[in-house]
């Protein structure tokens, strides 16, 4: 692939260019909504794959006894749990630039749907946070 066509591939403004000017606002909306929950989509990837590997690792050392497994997947999980949280933060990054790329083009529409599939994905990452807290871990008998 040469350079130029990857540059236009991913640079927002080149490829809102590119688009058709006559986009139905429906189908805009709906490409906001979808381009605004890619974040949330590579978090559930990263972490099933997580799981898978942890899963695996566990059965490769099996052999070596509890404590091996243990540790096989307490840095299995470490490990992606920071790649989860790289790549989360990257995508959120470069889904605010088209935000900021479609309030400038004046497809605001689009760009709402965009911030609020984010704030569903904000949502849905923090609600487990939240319900840890606000749940108690012993309810009184």
């Amino acid at each position: 692939m040469s350079s130029q066509m990857y540059n236009t591939l991913n640079d927002p403004a080149q490829s809102l260019s590119l688009q058709h000017k006559g986009n139905s606002s429906r189908g805009a909306l709906v490409l906001g909504a979808v381009v605004g929950l890619i974040p949330l989509g590579l978090l559930l990837l990263i972490g099933a794959v997580t799981v898978l590997l942890t899963a695996l690792a566990r059965q490769i050392v099996a052999s070596s006894g509890f404590f091996a497994q243990q540790q096989a997947s307490v840095i299995v999980l470490i490990v992606g749990l920071v790649v989860a949280l790289v790549a989360y933060v990257i995508a959120i990054v470069r889904t605010l630039r088209w935000v900021k790329v479609w309030q400038r083009g004046g497809a605001g529409g689009q760009a709402r749907a965009t911030l609020l599939a984010l704030r569903f994905s904000a949502l849905v990452v923090l609600l487990p946070v939240v319900l840890a807290i606000v749940l108690p871990q012993h309810p009184a008998p």
